[in-house]
């Protein structure tokens, strides 16, 4: 008999520890998707970020800019966004996303409401400096904030 049939044998341990793993790795893809700070304690944990839209205000303990405007680029599913940031020499006057398309602001639809109170607490701050946000915006609100002082340090004389 020449059978083509061939019998593998994997050693119980070497199963076990397989098992483990792949368990293990199951329980973390879990908790990364479905975890997080579920408590409603920790999501209201945030932002008291004023919404006026009055003049801007002058803030002479902020850096001194050269007047302009500063881009920096983030990238949202390998689609690049860019952040324009318009300064004078005292104040910051406009913060825009330029290039943001359609796609992008489906599988994102937080980002213009998180943009949008980001930019009025910088520019009402004056920087972006000890700028809260909500806790469930987390990640995009360090993004956002990360590419608006990246722009802000090209406008820094």
């Amino acid at each position: 008999m020449s059978g083509s049939t061939r019998i593998v044998v994997i050693p119980l341990k070497k199963l076990i520890i397989m098992i483990c793993i792949i368990a293990a790795l199951i329980i973390l893809a879990a908790i990364f998707i479905f975890g997080g700070s579920s408590s409603d304690a920790a999501k209201s944990t945030g932002v008291n970020i004023s919404t006026s839209t009055d003049t801007v205000k002058k803030n002479t303990s902020c850096p001194t800019y050269s007047p302009g405007v500063y881009t920096s680029s983030i990238l949202l599913n390998g689609t690049p966004i860019d952040i324009q940031v318009t300064v004078d020499s005292d104040n910051i006057n406009n913060i825009e996303m330029i290039n943001l398309s359609e796609s992008v602001q489906t599988m994102y639809p937080m980002l213009n409401s998180s943009f949008d109170e980001i930019k009025t607490a910088v520019i009402n701050n004056g920087s972006t400096d000890n700028i809260t946000y909500n806790a469930g915006s987390k990640y995009t609100a360090t993004m956002l904030l990360s590419a608006i002082d990246s722009a802000l340090a090209k406008a820094r004389n």
